[in-house]
């Protein structure tokens, strides 16, 4: 887990406490290790046609900021260099996944699709690196999931085509799942 733009020009590891030093951890480390657990109000279905509000758990890994540039081409460097140790001991595994969350505007767009492109290149003996963007956005357009060519994305954001053009297609079993959950894809 990376965090960048509130540390000036660097990609640092997102994660507090116990997991301060440790970018890559296991689900039992993330399980075992959260900041602390917030209560949210939820309104799930009360078996009779209406909704009932409940008191959720949320457990809370990371703080959010959005401070400063965008030096996502730090990022992606930062992220090949963690699945590039990754994968060297993992080849058999399914391809590793970068999930990049960001507003899409990288300090440097070329730099950063050349890191990007890099980062896909890695993988292990099932397919290469998978990049999945998700961009939160300033714009009123509505929300785009999934698109599958880039007229389905808001007119003139040239933010979300440049993510659209550095994220992986998704494999069948991938696209499968999300269909599966009710995701219109193609």
């Amino acid at each position: 887990m990376l965090s960048y733009g509130k540390s000036g020009n660097a990609a640092l590891n997102a994660f507090a406490g116990n997991l301060a030093e440790k970018p890559v951890v296991t689900m039992q480390e993330l399980v075992q290790n959260c900041l602390r657990v917030d209560t949210v109000k939820m309104k799930v279905p009360d078996g009779a046609g209406g909704l009932v509000e409940v008191d959720e758990e949320f457990p809370i890994w990371i703080e959010p900021a959005a401070v400063g540039g965008t030096p996502m081409t730090e990022a992606f460097e930062e992220a090949y260099n963690l699945v590039d140790n990754w994968t060297k001991s993992h080849q058999s595994s399914f391809p590793p996944i970068a999930i990049n969350i960001t507003d899409g505007a990288p300090n440097n767009r070329g730099s950063a699709e050349s890191a990007a492109l890099k980062l896909t290149q890695l993988g292990t003996g099932d397919g290469n690196t998978l990049l999945i963007n998700i961009h939160i956005s300033e714009g009123r357009a509505a929300r785009v999931e999934l698109p599958s060519s880039s007229g389905q994305l808001p007119p003139g954001d040239g933010n979300a085509e440049f993510l659209f053009d550095i994220s992986s297609e998704l494999p069948p079993v991938m696209l499968e799942r999300a269909g599966a959950t009710g995701f219109n894809i193609t």
